[in-house]
């Protein structure tokens, strides 16, 4: 996102759209900032936290979530692993009872779910960034092109263009012949059509039938 709208890309937008530019380039890397992944030494105080005020599942080997919390977390970031944490201790957790520990995939879930709208918020600016300079583009071109039809060589260019296209052109075929069909050719696939007398129905209807004596 850093390379969609540097400062050297500036010149290629319409000066209306800088400003937004600025303004996008300014909050991605505000973001950037805020979604850097955490180290180990902030994985490792989340379970140290967990560890100290929650109580351990029965069934829970320590050792084998000690290997696999840190994995699960290591594409979170520090804030994020620092409020779940937060989270689960004070009990803000919907079906988490505040006393035993969460599992691996739990903690992560959370976690995750609390980056996710600045996530969003990335994705969304570069889906603006993006249709910046397509508009940018788009105009552009139409004003090129408002340019050149406006240019009296081009319209008489033009205009002698259509005159040639119009004086070879074809006539057009009307009627129901087929196009390239000769009046002999049409003559015969008329006779080879059945034609079948128009028999009304109208006696067979319920309300014909219904009004007979």
């Amino acid at each position: 996102m850093a390379d969609l709208i540097s400062a050297d890309m500036f010149d290629r937008l319409p000066e209306r759209y800088q400003r937004r530019a600025r303004e996008i380039s300014a909050r991605v890397a505000e973001l950037r900032v805020l979604l850097a992944r955490c180290d180990a030494e902030a994985i490792a105080d989340a379970a140290g936290r967990l560890q100290g005020q929650l109580r351990w599942q029965p069934e829970t080997d320590h050792e084998a979530f000690g290997r696999e919390f840190r994995p699960a977390c290591a594409d979170l970031l520090e804030w994020a692993v620092s409020e779940a944490t937060n989270d689960f201790l004070s009990g803000r957790i919907e079906n988490h009872t505040g006393q035993f520990m969460p599992s691996c995939a739990e903690f992560a879930r959370h976690a995750r779910a609390i980056i996710a709208p600045f996530i969003g918020e990335m994705n969304g600016l570069r889906n603006e960034a993006e249709r910046l300079f397509e508009r940018a583009e788009d105009e552009a071109r139409r004003a090129a092109l408002a340019v050149e039809r406006a240019d009296p060589a081009v319209r008489t260019r033009v205009r002698v263009l259509l005159t040639a296209a119009k004086a070879g052109a074809p006539l057009p075929v009307t009627g129901r012949a087929h196009i390239g069909t000769s009046p002999e050719t049409q003559a015969e696939m008329d006779k080879l059509r059945i034609r079948r007398p128009q028999v009304s129905k109208l006696t067979e209807t319920r309300l014909v039938k219904g009004k007979r004596p």
